[in-house]
């Protein structure tokens, strides 16, 4: 937020930081290492900070600098979300939940490669002996991978609307 503001007339003309040299109109005033009594007597006040409300599902907090009893204070005007920012606020947090998964699917993974090489390793008669268990086997496998994929394919296209990597 800003540090200062110059009052003029009792009303905000310019937020932000105090220029190095100020010209108040009628001369230039070097600003650099003046006290904040000494910039108050050209004008400039330091804005006095108040905390963010913390925002809500639906609501957020607008940001300004008013004048209030005399001084310059930072002001929160409570506001409706826009679908904009409710859609964003939604996709950061499918975002965290995607990437929170997706680390802890890497372990995942690395089971599922070593348990397709283990079916990879069986003889045909192993196989012939229980079909249904090692295609089972091969279905949760790539199921997982599955998985994995949407999640990464979701990350990369900024398609993050949902975490939905289908039925389980």
């Amino acid at each position: 937020m800003s540090d200062y503001a110059l009052i003029q007339d009792n009303q905000i003309v310019q937020v932000g930081s105090v220029p190095q040299v100020y010209n108040d109109g009628t001369r230039d005033w070097d600003t650099r290492g003046m006290s904040d009594a000494e910039l108050a007597a050209i004008g400039w006040l330091p804005v006095i900070t108040t905390p963010r409300p913390a925002d809500t599902d639906t609501t957020t907090h607008d940001h300004s600098v008013e004048l209030v009893a005399g001084k310059p204070t930072e002001v929160w005007t409570a506001r409706p979300k826009t679908q904009l920012e409710i859609d964003q606020a939604t996709a950061q947090a499918n975002q965290a939940t995607i990437t929170t998964e997706s680390y802890a699917n890497v372990d995942k993974l690395i089971a599922a490669v070593e348990a397709l090489n283990v079916i990879t390793a069986m003889t045909n008669a192993e196989i012939n002996a229980n079909p249904a268990a090692v295609i089972k086997d091969l279905a949760r496998e790539a199921k997982t991978i599955a998985r994995q994929v949407n999640h990464g394919a979701r990350t990369v296209s900024g398609r993050l609307d949902s975490t939905d990597t289908g039925p389980p």
